[in-house]
């Protein structure tokens, strides 16, 4: 009489367990992230960035080779002022999700783009300051963009960090990074700023430390 019991017993602890599977993985931590380091100012590696950005509407406008000297350029120019880093990754599996830890550098200013095979992006302001068109975005502001919509970024004058959450839904077969920028005057602009701001990009060394550069910041702009 006590095995069968024993079973009993068993029995939920089994299905306890398994309560916790999902389709998307089994529980993870990872824990206390160090931030990727950019590439140094002024650095590029010309393939890599050809290949980075799907740049065919400018190129039918422009023709291909002024569009790729362009990007270049601008690849180069922008260099040390934004760093990704992976916090969490499901690439693997359907539906999987992303989170990863976006820094720009102050008053950085980001080519118009968007990710259409990375699907539904949320992005959720840590510190500092973004605009987006007319819309200043301090801590705690979120931003939706709908899979595949344009969209770019200045960061204010204390940088910015910000969270970048996916789930997936994008389609596969279309481009991880499409440059929407729609003239080279355009591009000229970014390689201007980048060349303007390069000397204030200071990564900080720890995620969230550009909250402290910010209160710098205001500090300033209050005694002013």
């Amino acid at each position: 009489m006590a095995e069968p019991q024993q079973r009993v017993e068993e029995q939920p602890q089994k299905q306890t367990r398994r309560r916790y599977v999902s389709e998307r993985g089994p529980f993870e931590i990872r824990a206390n992230p160090e931030i990727n380091q950019p590439r140094p100012k002024g650095t590029t590696n010309e393939s890599r960035a050809l290949q980075i950005f799907e740049h065919s509407d400018l190129a039918e406008k422009y023709g291909e080779a002024p569009v790729r000297e362009k990007i270049i350029e601008m690849h180069k120019a922008l260099a040390g002022g934004l760093t990704s880093t992976s916090l969490f990754a499901q690439r693997d599996t359907p539906g999987g999700m992303t989170l990863s830890h976006v820094w720009m550098g102050a008053n950085f200013l980001i080519y118009r783009h968007g990710h259409p095979r990375g699907g539904d992006c949320l992005y959720y302001v840590v510190a500092g300051e973004v605009s987006l068109g007319r819309r200043k975005l301090r801590a705690g502001s979120v931003v939706f963009l709908p899979s595949g919509m344009p969209y770019k970024f200045r960061a204010g004058p204390a940088g910015a960090e910000v969270l970048e959450f996916r789930a997936g839904g994008g389609d596969p077969n279309a481009p991880g990074l499409k440059l929407e920028e729609h003239s080279l005057e355009s591009l000229q602009h970014l390689i201007d700023e980048g060349k303007a701001h390069r000397h204030e990009w200071v990564v900080p060394e720890r995620i969230g430390d550009t909250a402290l550069r910010q209160a710098e910041v205001d500090a300033q702009a209050d005694d002013e």
